[in-house]
């Protein structure tokens, strides 16, 4: 009789859907599928649904034998403990515990931390930064986010809230953040930020290709019309990208001063155009970093794209699993 294959339930849950794959040790995902998370509904429902889906997943295929759950999700998590704080894209799944709901769910052990940081851990034992033990991802989309690991470890902190890169400070005098600071990267170099920039300067009447591009609605702006008009030569377009590249830089040089790890890795949504800045990215980050730090670290883009995150949920609950 064929012995079947152990793989692991991987889950990366977002504000507007649910992705869930079966993934064996060595990282190949065997099945996938997506619903809509429909929040609104209330977090045991959602749990339930994702369950019956990855139940269905599993019959599809067989001699295969799920062990345990790894899951990444959008917000604060503590990993020890499974409670959801607060969560922007879920606000109604506030001190809930998904993970170890949709483990009840499966008669499986299950484990969660914060997407971005999955998405590190993801990129550190699958992609990019394989082979090395001192590795860091910026997450670089509508918000910015990040990952460590240090030692081999997937760094989580005293808390679990390691990794926040988008709230450094790296300029004092910057705009005001949701997380009560200012002048905070996310504020300064996120996708956010650079369509907030563009619009602010649209408004004071700077002429650009970009006011025809959006039919001169400014809520529209995105960083894929600033690229698009960088392209074509928009010089308040390529100022925008410039300016959030040497913010980023800045955030660079700061993890290098802070960590020294051997990689430094840019993913997530705009990371797509990062061609475009990467150049002024890694001088920025050379320029702020001290004389020992110039030549070292290199800045890399990611590999594994949108599966980091659910590659980094099963690559921790493989890690938790043990040998």
């Amino acid at each position: 009789m064929m012995r079947s294959q152990q793989v692991v339930v991987a889950i990366d849950i977002g504000g507007t859907k649910m992705r869930g794959a079966l993934v064996s040790r060595s990282g190949n995902v065997l099945n996938r599928d997506e619903i809509p998370t429909r929040a609104s509904n209330g977090e045991p429902a959602a749990m339930k649904r994702l369950a019956d889906l990855l139940c269905r997943m599993k019959t599809e295929l067989s001699n295969v034998e799920p062990v345990g759950v790894g899951m990444a999700i959008a917000g604060t998590v503590d990993p020890e403990t499974g409670l959801f704080y607060k969560p922007p894209n879920l606000p109604t799944w506030h001190d809930t515990t998904p993970s170890l709901d949709l483990g009840a769910h499966m008669g499986l052990p299950a484990w969660v931390h914060n997407d971005a940081s999955l998405a590190a851990f993801g990129e550190y034992v699958y992609g990019i930064g394989a082979g090395t033990k001192n590795f860091a991802m910026i997450t670089l989309g509508t918000g910015i986010g990040g990952g460590l690991v240090l030692n081999g470890q997937l760094y989580g902190g005293h808390r679990g809230y390691a990794g926040e890169i988008g709230h450094l400070v790296v300029e004092n005098a910057g705009p005001e953040c949701a997380c009560g600071g200012r002048g905070c990267l996310e504020m300064m170099a996120s996708g956010t930020a650079m369509a907030r920039i563009a619009r602010e300067r649209l408004a004071a009447g700077e002429p650009s290709l970009v006011r025809q591009l959006v039919n001169g609605d400014l809520n529209k702006i995105q960083t894929e019309i600033l690229v698009n008009a960088e392209g074509k030569g928009d010089p308040m377009a390529g100022d925008v990208l410039r300016i959030a590249a040497d913010y980023l830089g800045i955030g660079v040089a700061m993890i290098r001063s802070a960590l020294d790890p051997e990689l430094i890795a840019i993913g997530g949504g705009v990371s797509r155009n990062i061609h475009l800045f990467f150049p002024r990215l890694v001088a920025s980050a050379k320029g702020h970093a001290m004389y020992v730090d110039k030549t070292l670290c290199p800045v890399v883009p990611t590999v594994l794209g949108e599966d980091a995150g659910l590659l980094g949920a099963a690559a921790m609950a493989w890690d938790k699993l043990g040998s």
